[in-house]
């Protein structure tokens, strides 16, 4: 396990920033630090996502930040140039893995078959939606037969990410369900630093 993914084992919990505008940086950044999370991922399909990856790389060196929801290998170029250290995709591109592997990111790719992620080097991969692609029956599938570890995503609450992260094989969990579109509009930064705590005392529990 590379020391990228020791960092988000750590962590646990990986909150996803989309729809998050460049002028809100400052305030997400203090309710994500007080909420007591340690990494997080930029959507790169949300307007201000690239720019706000820069910034946070730039500026908040305790915050592990990586790409999110990278689709194209001209977004994990960006997203690599703006810092990032990791990438998270929804998709298995050949080419963005390689891009990542000689410049020394860890990527995340959705996949589901093992032999294909062994042949590429990857040893822990994205599920998203997690149970579209089987839950944690295909975690443990993938762990059991190919040592592949993952992380999860989709639909994800605090009631629910303790049921993944009780998995062996699931490295962290990532999503926005602490950042809502209601905590933004109503800039309620408090509440998402509550949403951030409530999160890890579940995890804790």
């Amino acid at each position: 396990m590379n020391n990228t993914t020791i960092q988000l084992s750590h962590s646990k919990i990986i909150p996803m920033i989309k729809n998050v505008k460049f002028d809100d940086r400052d305030d997400i950044y203090k309710s994500l630090n007080l909420g007591g999370m340690t990494s997080i991922n930029f959507s790169q399909q949300s307007s201000d996502g690239l720019e706000l990856l820069r910034y946070y790389c730039a500026n908040f060196p305790d915050m592990l930040c990586g790409g999110g929801n990278v689709q194209t290998l001209g977004e994990a170029r960006n997203a690599i140039e703006a810092g990032a250290k990791f990438i998270l995709s929804p998709l298995f591109d050949p080419q963005m893995v390689e891009l990542c592997q000689n410049n020394g990111i860890a990527i995340y790719p959705v996949l589901t078959d093992g032999v294909v992620a062994v042949e590429y080097g990857l040893e822990t991969i994205a599920l998203y939606p997690i149970e579209k692609h089987g839950g944690l029956d295909m975690v443990e599938k993938l762990y059991s037969q190919f040592g592949l570890t993952s992380i999860v995503a989709g639909s994800i609450t605090d009631q629910s990410v303790n049921n993944y992260l009780s998995h062996k094989a699931v490295v962290a969990v990532t999503g926005s369900w602490m950042i809502t579109k209601d905590h933004l509009a109503s800039r309620s930064f408090d509440k998402i630093s509550i949403a951030c705590q409530k999160t890890l005392l579940t995890v804790g529990e």
